[in-house]
């Protein structure tokens, strides 16, 4: 039997490229479609929150991958898998930069520490201040997604590490009998980088951040195993 799955970090990690590859050997992946900045719908908010009714989705869908799931997985039924999908941080920071601070009003509401910042307001800050910003939040959220999946079967793993044996893992503890020829076929015809456009600013270093933030940043990072 399938087991519910989620899949969740801070963005900009490659859920798109996971959710992809799983929906192609048939574990239907949805992405960025139940979780949303505007969804779960305020009743199926204040129901959760009030105990009534756990989050879920449609029945044809196996899995969910969003980075808005963070704040929700309390709320999902307890037998939910969660998988933490984590992308190095300097590589986050980057990316998110290009792309521009989006659903800043969620960002804030979830973590009170990070000020209600539209795109436009982020983007006139100085270059340093929006690197600073994006490793409190890098640190902040993915703190949060292991805090709030206490209770719930959860695994961790870096994209840079995602190959054919951790889609099989993850396929196995979903319970979704699979191809493994589909499989590898699916891995090595999707290119990794199905949701980046554009080029990202290299002058975007570690050096931009205070000596505190970035002792903070390399001991978060180091607890996921990266080495800055």
């Amino acid at each position: 039997m399938t087991k519910r799955f989620v899949i969740t970090g801070c963005g900009r990690s490659g859920t798109t490229y996971t959710a992809k590859i799983l929906s192609q050997v048939g574990c239907h992946c949805t992405h960025e479609q139940f979780f949303t900045g505007s969804r779960p719908s305020a009743l199926q908010t204040l129901m959760a929150r009030s105990g009534l009714r756990q989050l879920n989705w449609e029945s044809a869908v196996i899995g969910e991958a969003a980075w808005e799931a963070a704040p929700w997985l309390p709320h999902l039924p307890d037998d939910t898998l969660v998988f933490h999908q984590l992308r190095h941080p300097l590589a986050f920071i980057r990316s998110r930069q290009k792309k521009g601070w989006v659903h800043g009003r969620f960002r804030s509401r979830h973590l009170p520490n990070i000020p209600r910042m539209s795109k436009t307001s982020f983007a006139a800050l100085p270059l340093a201040e929006q690197a600073a910003w994006l490793a409190r939040f890098w640190i902040d959220w993915n703190a949060m997604v292991e805090l709030r999946a206490g209770g719930k079967r959860y695994q961790r793993y870096r994209i840079e590490e995602l190959d054919l044996h951790l889609l099989q893992n993850i396929l196995d503890q979903v319970g979704f009998a699979h191809d493994g020829k589909q499989l590898r076929q699916a891995f090595e015809a999707l290119p990794c980088n199905v949701n980046t456009r554009g080029q990202k600013r290299e002058d975007i270093t570690l050096e931009l951040l205070s000596s505190s933030l970035r002792k903070e940043l390399e001991d978060a990072a180091g607890y996921y195993g990266y080495q800055l």
